[in-house]
């Protein structure tokens, strides 16, 4: 969701914000991911899930995912059917056009290639945003995609064309 949705992309943006692609690239999170991690396993433990098994998922995926972040590793033959693979995460990185918004599996590719977002390395990707920023600095890596939400929503003429700022995927615009 943190791709399709612009809220949730300002602190996403963050660990796409690399131009680098290197395990540091899977620790970089914007400082309020963890408060929209914490809102998305909130139902699965109010249906009765033991927070201790939520959290053993959490660590898994997170730690499944640090090795995906390296140009090290090229293609794992039979696995690449159904494992999410560091190549297949080198698209998911990638700024180039037809690499946005592709692979976004967590540990099973089978999704991507089920649902249609399955996007083949093709050629190493550019790493980034579509529109980067040159600074280092955290404090204006972590909050860079604020300042353009803030101007959109500042031009807003509707309670709809806040909703579709907020909610609907970055890049959206009112007509």
């Amino acid at each position: 969701m943190a791709h399709r949705v612009r809220l949730l992309w300002t602190q996403h943006a963050v660990h796409h914000s690399s131009q680098d692609y290197n395990i540091i690239t899977a620790i970089r999170f914007g400082p309020l991911e963890s408060v929209w991690s914490l809102l998305a396993h909130l139902p699965m433990l109010l249906i009765g899930f033991p927070p201790e098994l939520i959290f053993f998922g959490i660590i898994v995926v997170l730690a499944y995912q640090t090795w995906l972040h390296t140009e090290l590793v090229d293609k794992l033959g039979p696995l690449e059917w159904v494992l999410n693979t560091p190549s297949h995460h080198r698209v998911h990185h990638g700024c180039d056009q037809k690499y946005l918004d592709k692979n976004y599996a967590g540990i099973l590719i089978v999704w991507d290639r089920m649902f249609g977002s399955f996007q083949e390395e093709e050629e190493t990707p550019s790493y980034g945003l579509t529109t980067d920023f040159k600074s280092k600095n955290p404090i204006k890596v972590w909050f860079s995609e604020f300042p353009d939400l803030w101007r959109d929503l500042k031009s807003s003429k509707s309670i709809a064309e806040v909703f579709g700022y907020l909610f609907k995927p970055p890049g959206w615009k009112a007509k």
